[in-house]
C-alpha cells in the first residue's frame, strides 16, 4: 500500500471519524463514552505502530504503543513513573468492560490549556477529555509526519490497516 494510501486512511479514520466522533461527544458532555472513545482510539493507533491492528492477543501492546505515543507525560504514567495504577488494566479496561475505571478520581471535559489529558492527582488519576483528543490528534499529525522518514512504521501501518475493513 502506497504511503499516500496509507496517509490517506489514517485521515479520515482517525482524524475525521475518530477525532471528529469524540468531539461531538465531548461537546454533548458525554465525559465517559468519550473517555472510551479515547481508550479506543488510542488501541487504534497503537495498533497501527504496532502493526497489530485487529489482531487478538495483543490489544495491551497496542494500547500501550498508542498511549506512549500521546508523549512524554503519558510514556511517565504508562511507566508507572508517578506511581499510579496499572493505565491499561485500571482505566483501558474499566472502562472498556465496565463503564467505570478504577484509579480515576474524575472524567470532565478540560483541564488548564496545555495540560496533558490524562494527569495525577493525588494517587488518584484524571481525565480532561478535551485535552486528551487534542493530545491524540496531534500524535496522530505526528505519525503521519514519522510515515515520511520511517519505513517500518510505513509498513506496520500498512499491515495493521489490512487487518480491518475499510471505514466508507
Amino acid at each position: 500500500m502506497p504511503l499516500l494510501d496509507v496517509d490517506s486512511r489514517i485521515r479520515h479514520e482517525l482524524l475525521e471519524f475518530q477525532i471528529g466522533d469524540l468531539r461531538k461527544a465531548s461537546c454533548a458532555g458525554l465525559n465517559f463514552l468519550s473517555a472510551i472513545g479515547l481508550m479506543v482510539a488510542t488501541e487504534f493507533l497503537g495498533g497501527l505502530i504496532t502493526g497489530f491492528l485487529g489482531q487478538k492477543g495483543h490489544s495491551e501492546k497496542n494500547f500501550k504503543a498508542g498511549f506512549k505515543y500521546l508523549g512524554k507525560s503519558y510514556e511517565d504514567l504508562l511507566t508507572n513513573k508517578t506511581g499510579v495504577l496499572d493505565i491499561y488494566k485500571n482505566v483501558r479496561c474499566g472502562l472498556v468492560h465496565q463503564y467505570l475505571p478504577s484509579g480515576v478520581s474524575s472524567i470532565y471535559n478540560r483541564a488548564t490549556s496545555g495540560s496533558p489529558g490524562v494527569i495525577e492527582k493525588s494517587g488518584q488519576l484524571v481525565i480532561a477529555v478535551d485535552n486528551y483528543v487534542v493530545d491524540l490528534k496531534d500524535a496522530i499529525n505526528r505519525l503521519l509526519c514519522d510515515l515520511k522518514t520511517n519505513p517500518k512504521l510505513l509498513k506496520n501501518c500498512e499491515k495493521g490497516l489490512s487487518q480491518i475493513p475499510t471505514l466508507a
